[in-house]
């Protein structure tokens, strides 16, 4: 960890009766619940918080020290301009003693997944860290950066934006060797702009590789991204789900059912539990990382891949009796829906698709709800509508409108017969896996 002394120079700050700058604290919080004895606070302010209000808290709880923006008229703080990028730049003086690789994974989707199995094919032959999916924000990337530890080989860390320049601060923190784009769609478009603009914020990330003379991986459906590179002269590798596309790594046949999806790639056979195409595109993107980067031998990663599930709420397949639950509800976008959607052709009838709105479209928002709309009714036997913000879907004869999520998963219950398939979908923000755990009790 760092003393206060260097977070002080890191940071600009100005110490505010600290007897002991060479003290070390033993991490970063920025929450004064869970803060433990010994660590720095961290008084960040959010649209609804303002972490000062809590410093006193954070001392009681035995903070050593409390990073601060204004005076809270307390001992043992550090007073800084601006306690988000303070907080960032202390992460990036503490990324500096760590002299190992660093992978940094973006995309529209498949940014968990893909780190993830990254993750568990590096741990075959190193030490590696990989942080939380709820940790990959401006925020979360430096106390994702703090948990680095000395035995720490490789890390692989998940960046996560909605806002422009945002992946240029993160890749600062987290100095990336290594760089993967998982995917190119409509998300964010809220906070971004455009679908052009999605691939510049993206696109931040090899220019951030580019400055370590490191590599960056991308799909290779995305030509624009291959002519940057190219332009640029940014080292890249392409990856791809496509068997009949040009890619450095693909597979070479694929086939999926209800149980998962398996594929063979330069000859080695591998079957996994998880579904969908893009968790092909995911296993992929991971494989090129591991044998071209760091010579993980094919076969073991074979092993490890097989052995990988689905993340919570990411494309579960549960059985509940003789009902088929298909819980997708971590997020969504119009990229998401219409794969969930089509992974319900792959279930038995009667199918019932109990659907969410998809956040942060901004103006384009109209356009995709009815789209995903239209599809859910061509394939689905039932549409149910539910949850906050239900209304950015247009009206339709046929489809079932119930904002409130407990009635329905009255309806659904209602609805269900022996053999049917339930696909739950939906933003973060919607928490549809209350209409699960409403109609089938806690999951």
């Amino acid at each position: 960890m760092l003393s206060l002394d260097e977070i002080i120079r890191a940071t600009g700050g100005k110490p505010q009766d600290l007897p002991d700058l060479s003290v070390e604290p033993s991490g970063v919080s920025t929450d004064s619940r869970t803060l433990e004895q010994g660590e720095l606070f961290v008084a960040l302010k959010g649209p609804n918080f303002d972490g000062h209000d809590f410093t006193v808290q954070a001392f009681e709880k035995g903070a050593v020290a409390a990073l601060v923006s204004k005076d809270v008229s307390l001992p043992r703080t550090i007073l800084v301009p601006d306690t988000l990028n303070a907080l960032g730049d202390a992460a990036i003086a503490y990324r500096r003693k760590f002299d190992i690789p660093v992978v940094v994974i973006t995309g529209t989707n498949g940014k968990t997944t893909t780190k993830n199995l990254l993750s568990d094919l590096l741990n075959l032959k190193y030490k590696t860290y990989a942080n939380p999916g709820n940790l990959n924000n401006l925020i979360g990337m430096p106390l994702s950066i703090f948990e680095l530890a000395e035995d720490h080989e490789i890390a692989v860390l998940e960046a996560g934006i909605n806002h422009k320049s945002e992946l240029t601060r993160l890749a600062e923190i987290a100095s990336p060797s290594i760089g993967l784009i998982t995917n190119i769609g409509p998300g964010h478009l809220e906070g971004i702009g455009t679908l052009e603009d999605v691939l510049d914020a993206k696109w931040e990330l090899a220019r951030a590789v580019k400055e370590r003379e490191g590599v960056v991986y991308f799909d290779s459906v995305y030509p624009a991204l291959v002519e940057r590179a190219e332009k640029e002269g940014i080292r890249f590798k392409t990856f791809t789900a496509d068997k009949e596309a040009e890619a450095d790594f693909k597979p070479s046949s694929y086939s999926q059912d209800t149980e998962g999806i398996s594929f063979t790639i330069r000859g080695q056979e591998i079957g996994m539990k998880l579904l969908g195409v893009s968790n092909l595109s995911n296993a992929v993107a991971a494989l090129s990382i591991a044998i071209s980067e760091f010579n993980i031998p094919l076969d073991q990663a074979a092993g490890a891949l097989e052995k990988a599930r689905p993340e919570k709420w990411r494309f579960e397949h549960r059985m509940i009796g003789d009902i088929h639950l298909l819980l997708d509800c971590y997020n969504a976008n119009p990229v998401s829906m219409h794969e969930s959607l089509g992974l319900l052709t792959l279930f038995p009838s009667p199918r019932i698709a109990v659907l969410g709105a998809m956040l942060e479209l901004g103006e384009e928002s109209k356009r995709y709800h009815h789209e995903i709309l239209e599809l859910a009714r061509d394939i689905a036997d039932l549409v149910i509508i539910t949850g906050p913000y239900s209304e950015l879907y247009p009206r339709h004869e046929g489809v079932i409108f119930i904002p409130d999520k407990k009635k329905a998963a009255e309806e659904l219950r209602k609805r269900l017969v022996p053999g049917a398939t339930v696909l739950v979908k939906g933003s973060r923000g919607c928490g549809l896996e209350d209409v699960a755990a409403e109609t089938w009790g806690s999951l």
